[in-house]
């Protein structure tokens, strides 16, 4: 009997440590990752849409109220890599745009989690499309990104849309990444000092560098709800790249 107590608590104690480990390894998951790249298309979109509608509804927020976020995530695409994966989309990636960086979106965000698709649909206008395509690539994107994550804002599109500027203009690039002539590969801790280097007032923790097979994809920058600063957020962190050196193509 005694023999049967000790591996007992032993196993409970293992159950413990397990639990403890797991949950430290949740946290250190939380601090170097972030989302799956959500520039997708044909089955792996429809895919990936499930996944993040099924994680959005997993939280207590399973209707979410229009206006109702902690702050902003500004996505930014790396164009060349995108239109190696991408050859169709020939509006966004025709040779003589010599595109660098390109808005993917601008997403209200929860603490833990995402809004999507929120209720009371509002329509795009012919000037909010005008307005829009000084800051987006395409007008699919646009219309994609507004009724996926826009709406959720609780903006009118207008507003919306002047946030995106704001934005984009807020956050700034490395002159070595605005035409690129060159492909070029690099330290990505340089990378993120790079970054650091030309936005003050920026700090770890508070965006991504993605990449996808060792090769930059994104940058994902968390920005407060009011857009007058940027936004401490671990999440975001998740699935961030983890390599020594970072490809980055040009479009040359």
């Amino acid at each position: 009997m005694v023999s049967v107590i000790f591996m007992t608590k032993r196993s409970l104690d293992s159950k413990i440590f397990f639990f403890s480990g797991a949950l430290l390894s949740g946290v250190i998951l939380n601090l170097t990752q972030s989302w799956a790249l959500d520039y997708c298309s044909g089955a792996e979109c429809k895919a990936h849409e499930i996944a993040m509608q099924r994680e959005a509804l997993t939280g207590s927020k399973n209707r979410p109220e229009l206006g109702k976020f902690d702050f902003y995530v500004l996505a930014l695409t790396w164009t060349a890599e995108f239109c190696q994966r991408n050859w169709s989309a020939s509006q966004q990636c025709a040779e003589n745009k010599n595109l660098g960086f390109v808005v993917h979106g601008l997403w209200p965000q929860y603490y833990h989690g995402y809004p999507l698709y929120c209720r009371n649909e509002i329509p795009l206008s012919p000037n909010n499309m005008i307005q829009a395509l000084k800051l987006f690539p395409t007008e699919r994107l646009v219309r994609y990104e507004w009724r996926k994550h826009g709406i959720c804002s609780g903006k009118t599109p207008h507003k919306y849309l002047e946030d995106v500027s704001t934005a984009q203009n807020l956050f700034k690039i490395p002159q070595g990444l605005v035409n690129p002539k060159n492909d070029q590969t690099m330290r990505l801790k340089a990378l993120y000092w790079d970054f650091l280097k030309v936005n003050p007032s920026l700090q770890p923790g508070m965006f991504s560098i993605n990449c996808r097979h060792g090769v930059l994809t994104e940058v994902r920058v968390c920005i407060s709800q009011d857009m007058r600063h940027y936004q401490l957020c671990p999440q975001v962190l998740r699935q961030s790249c983890r390599i020594s050196d970072i490809f980055i193509p040009s479009f040359h």
